[in-house]
């Protein structure tokens, strides 16, 4: 079929497929939408190596990473309640909670790169779902300091769980009866130098803003937990 008659066939079909109204047509997305073009293709699949033990932890990942952004959604919306009211606070988990949702969007990304959505796309995208489904533990906070210390042990439950897939993935199998052992170097390169500074360095700021912050309340009371909130607008 040469272009000419393939441009004609395909405004042919949008014609058919559409009603005339006044000022052009309108589409009815619900007949094209049946129309589809399949394209047959064969690609090989020797080079998508890692590992179904590697592959499975990482999915899991990103299903953390997706609970920790809700979490401190959690959190920035209680600071940002009028009876609450700590807008440096609140700016600080916002801002969070979108870090964590780039990570979640890193791994799936990396997935992509290493040829593991194409299996494994649909238990990928029902983990998003099923984050939110699950919900964070809790929804207010008594005080700055205790948002603070459970933003530090979410954070590092986060790095553990990284650590494990590290782990992992230098002695990784494909199947469990498996005795042969992967070591994906690239992946656990790339989870030590994109993920554990940032993590180890995170949970070092905020072990430092919940020492900083108790001292303050040690010596001003709430007026410490006020100061120290204008420090992050």
């Amino acid at each position: 079929m040469n272009l000419i008659k393939f441009v004609f066939v395909l405004v042919s079909s949008v014609l058919v497929s559409s009603t005339f109204v006044e000022g052009g047509y309108y589409y009815k997305t619900e007949l094209l939408s049946t129309c589809k073009v399949e394209l047959p293709v064969s690609v090989p699949t020797d080079w998508i190596t890692m590992v179904h033990s590697c592959s499975n932890l990482m999915m899991q990942q990103v299903q953390k990473e997706l609970n920790a952004s809700l979490t401190y959604l959690a959190m920035g919306a209680h600071f940002s309640r009028d009876c609450v009211n700590r807008p440096g606070f609140a700016k600080y988990f916002f801002d969070s909670a979108s870090e964590e949702r780039q990570h979640a969007i890193k791994f799936i990304s990396y997935l992509t790169m290493r040829g593991n959505l194409t299996d494994y796309h649909k238990h990928v995208l029902a983990l998003i779902p099923g984050s939110i489904m699950t919900g964070v533990p809790q929804m207010t906070w008594d005080s700055s300091a205790h948002a603070i210390q459970d933003a530090l042990k979410l954070e590092t439950l986060v790095t553990e769980s990284i650590r494990q897939i590290v782990i992992e993935c230098e002695q990784g199998k494909n199947h469990a009866g498996d005795t042969e052992t992967v070591n994906d170097y690239h992946l656990s390169d790339w989870l030590t130098g994109e993920f554990l500074d940032e993590q180890y360095k995170g949970q070092r700021k905020l072990a430092g803003m919940l020492s900083t912050l108790r001292k303050m309340e040690n010596s001003h009371g709430k007026l410490g937990e006020f100061l120290m909130d204008k420090t992050f607008l």
